[in-house]
């Protein structure tokens, strides 16, 4: 794919992804899946997902944004990882890297968290104005998701 966006700091691969059409006018969900991954079947994940060489590669012109990159710097698995043993996060890594079917979710013991994960996107109002003034444009930061089930706390700079 031509001109795939950098990701800003502490950007979602999800909304990563969503600005690579956006840039490339691509209106067509399955398209865009086809362009990024070569795969129309890749489920999109807001907080694990996989097929994370597809991106790498697409970066590789920057000279940064290997695997491990990504996943700690893009994903929600650091919030995961203090939990899990070694030879879990490692396996989990590497099913991230490639197509991992949901399996990354079921290892890091997402559905068993009491901790339930959000449908919906927050924004922080504040911070998309900040972000489009300093980039031109705002992005979903993986801030937000960690912050979407405390309402009360409002602007994530004021956490």
């Amino acid at each position: 794919m031509r001109c795939f966006p950098v990701p800003y700091p502490d950007e979602l691969i999800y909304s990563l992804v969503a600005r690579a059409g956006i840039r490339s006018a691509i209106t067509s969900s399955k398209q865009l899946l086809d362009e990024v991954f070569g795969d129309r079947k890749v489920i999109a994940t807001i907080d694990l997902p996989s097929h994370l060489s597809s991106i790498s590669e697409l970066l590789i012109d920057t000279g940064r944004f290997d695997i491990q990159e990504l996943i700690y710097e893009h994903t929600m698995f650091p919030i995961y990882a203090p939990f899990v043993d070694e030879s879990i996060k490692v396996r989990a890594m590497k099913r991230m890297e490639h197509c991992a079917k949901g399996s990354v979710h079921l290892m890091l013991g997402a559905p068993a968290s009491i901790v339930k994960s959000s449908d919906n996107f927050r924004v922080c109002p504040d911070c998309a104005a900040e972000q489009k003034q300093k980039y031109g444009e705002s992005y979903w930061s993986r801030l937000w998701v960690i912050f979407t089930g405390l309402p009360q706390l409002g602007c994530i700079k004021s956490c």
